[in-house]
């Protein structure tokens, strides 16, 4: 296109509005810190200096607008299967170019992230590993592509509480000292072993094979509290406990269920935590009495009090006063919908009553029941 002639930029996103008219100068005093395309974004913002006619952006609002969008896409797939891939170098001015960060603007936070970005940190070994093994579960369960990033970007979930973000995000890196660790540690060999089992012990041996008691009862809870929302009920396994986040449950229409998507990640994050905590009490705190566990009673109580509370958080987050963070009604009442006790005698919105009245049926914590 001549630099002169006006051009108009018909989008299904507001992305490249946001980012070259909103959002340009603090991106570029930043160095597009955190922007994964940076390099065709700077060189796009250069070509569009080097105009003198009017570029405007805006966003498709028609069914003209559709069909031209789609247009231009069969027209890029015809021209990609005809000529294939091409490298396209544009004619940038240098003087037009910023590089670095304006330092007027620069703060240590953002100083030391563009630091970090230069330096090749070498990948660990067993992170790779354990990545790799939750995607290729995905894969297998959901039937969709996912990318390493996904799975790091999972754990940002509001959904989930920090410390549970802080044990997934270990465990993705297996940084906590269990099982091998202490296998080549002199005098420390026997930490390797569990207490309870006599076997390596491991992430996955704590969270779904371990016989100590915990594992098993609370696995047994959380799956009476699923089969309020969704018939089927399988323990996940580590993988599947480590990606839970991504998890997609779908509809007979191959709709997702959003609101069953939200309780599988509370409720397999929640049960896993507690598992990781009772191990650690068990093996830490009472390390001189090998004979020491939880019992059921308690384990059933402490479980019970951690579903009730995380209902209750969410009730919670529902008042005004928390502004655009408050949550929105409907999805808390769509989480728990077929969870909570004498949900019919309660009003259709049973958020605004007090919490006192409002509880996790207590049916689902009877472990002598099954089903």
């Amino acid at each position: 296109m001549p630099k002169d002639v006006p051009i108009t930029f018909v989008c299904t996103t507001k992305f490249l509005r946001d980012t070259l008219c909103k959002n340009l100068e603090q991106l570029e005093n930043t160095d597009w810190l955190g922007m994964s395309n940076k390099y065709a974004l700077t060189s796009l913002v250069n070509t569009l200096r080097q105009r003198c006619a009017p570029t405007a952006f805006r966003m498709a609002n028609s069914p003209n607008d559709t069909k031209l969008i789609n247009l231009g896409r069969r027209g890029a797939q015809q021209l990609a299967r005809e000529r294939g891939a091409q490298l396209v170098i544009p004619n940038l001015d240098p003087t037009l170019e910023l590089t670095g960060a304006r330092l007027s603007t620069l703060t240590q936070r953002v100083a030391y992230r563009l630091i970090r970005n230069r330096r090749n940190t070498p990948e660990r070994r067993s992170t790779v590993k354990t990545v790799q093994s939750v995607l290729l579960s995905i894969k297998e369960d959901v039937n969709e592509y996912a990318t390493t990033q996904d799975v790091w970007l999972s754990l940002r979930t509001k959904d989930i509480r920090l410390p549970i973000r802080d044990f997934l995000w270990k465990s993705l890196h297996n940084a906590f000292r269990c099982g091998s660790f202490w296998e080549n540690i002199p005098n420390y060999e026997d930490r390797a072993m569990c207490q309870y089992c006599g076997t390596t012990e491991s992430m996955s041996h704590i969270l779904v094979e371990c016989n100590a008691p915990g594992q098993d009862e609370i696995w047994q809870m959380a799956g009476k509290l699923w089969s309020r929302k969704q018939a089927l009920w399988e323990k996940p396994n580590l993988d599947e406990i480590l990606g839970s986040n991504l998890r997609r449950w779908l509809s007979v229409k191959k709709k997702r269920r959003l609101f069953v998507e939200r309780l599988w990640r509370i409720l397999i994050s929640e049960a896993a935590y507690m598992i990781w905590c009772l191990r650690c009490e068990r093996s830490i705190e009472h390390a001189d009495d090998d004979n020491w566990t939880h019992s059921t009673a308690a384990i059933k109580a402490r479980w019970e009090c951690t579903i009730n509370r995380r209902l209750h958080l969410d009730i919670a987050m529902t008042h005004r006063r928390f502004g655009r963070l408050a949550l929105d009604r409907n999805l808390v009442i769509g989480t728990w919908h077929g969870t909570i006790n004498d949900e019919i005698a309660l009003p259709d919105d049973w958020t605004v009553i007090k919490r006192v009245l409002v509880g996790i049926d207590p049916q689902i914590f009877d472990l002598e029941a099954r089903g």
